[in-house]
C-alpha cells in the first residue's frame, strides 16, 4: 500500500484522503449501528410495557430517547386521536425520517466508491503521457519506459484499492440500515394500537 502511495503520484494525495475518509464512515458506522440496534430491541420492551399501562412518560425517556422506535413514537404522540389513516401517514414519514438518519454518510462512501476507480484512471493516463512525452523529447529507452508506465499502473491500483472496500462496505451497511427499518417498522406497527388505545381510555375516563 505504501509502495503504492509512493509510485502514483500526485493523485495518491486525494486518494488517501478518500481512503481515511472512507475507514472513517466505516467505523462509525459499525459502531453506530450495532449501538442503536441494541438501544432499538430494549427500547421496544421498555415502550411496550408501558403503553400497556397507559403511560407516555417513557417516550421522553433519555435513556432510549435515540432509539428509532422512541423517536418515531415520541412524533406520534400528538396524532394519537386522529384516524388510524392519518396514523399511519405520520408514521410512514418518521420512518423515512430514520431511514435517513441512519443512512448517514453512506452516500458518501458510495461517491468514494464510485470515483476513486476514475481518479486513479485519470493519474494512470497523465503519467503514461508523460512517459511517452519523456521518451520523444529525450529517447528514453525500453527499461525506463517500461518503469514510467509500471509507475503510472500504481495510480490505477490504489485507485481500486481504496473503492473495492468502499463499496463492499456500503453494500453491507445498505442492508444491514434495511434490516433495522424491517425491524424499526415491526416495533411501531406493534406500539401504534397501544398508543390510540390508551388515548381512548383517556377520552373516556
Amino acid at each position: 500500500m505504501l509502495d503504492l502511495f509512493k509510485h502514483a503520484g500526485w493523485v495518491a494525495w486525494p486518494l488517501g484522503i478518500c481512503s481515511v475518509l472512507a475507514l472513517g464512515i466505516i467505523l462509525e458506522r459499525i459502531y453506530t449501528l450495532a449501538r442503536l440496534k441494541n438501544l432499538e430491541d430494549r427500547s421496544f420492551m421498555i415502550l411496550q410495557l408501558a403503553l400497556e399501562k397507559g403511560d407516555e412518560s417513557a417516550l421522553r425517556d433519555p435513556q432510549i430517547a435515540a432509539a428509532p422506535v422512541a423517536q418515531i413514537m415520541d412524533s406520534l404522540t400528538e396524532m394519537r386521536s386522529a384516524s388510524e389513516e392519518s396514523l399511519q401517514h405520520a408514521a410512514e414519514i418518521a420512518l423515512s425520517m430514520q431511514r435517513l438518519r441512519l443512512r448517514k454518510y453512506l452516500g458518501t462512501l458510495a461517491t468514494i466508491g464510485s470515483t476513486a476507480p476514475f481518479v486513479g484512471l485519470f493519474g494512470t493516463v497523465l503519467g503514461i503521457m508523460l512517459a511517452f512525452q519523456g521518451m520523444s523529447q529525450s529517447g528514453l529507452g525500453a527499461e525506463a519506459m517500461a518503469k514510467g508506465i509500471s509507475e503510472a499502473l500504481s495510480a490505477t491500483a490504489l485507485g481500486l484499492v481504496v473503492a473495492v472496500p468502499s463499496v463492499i462496505a456500503y453494500n453491507y451497511f445498505t442492508g444491514r440500515v434495511q434490516g433495522l427499518l424491517l425491524h424499526v417498522q415491526a416495533h411501531v406497527a406493534r406500539l401504534a394500537p397501544l398508543l390510540r388505545a390508551g388515548a381512548r381510555q383517556k377520552q373516556e375516563a
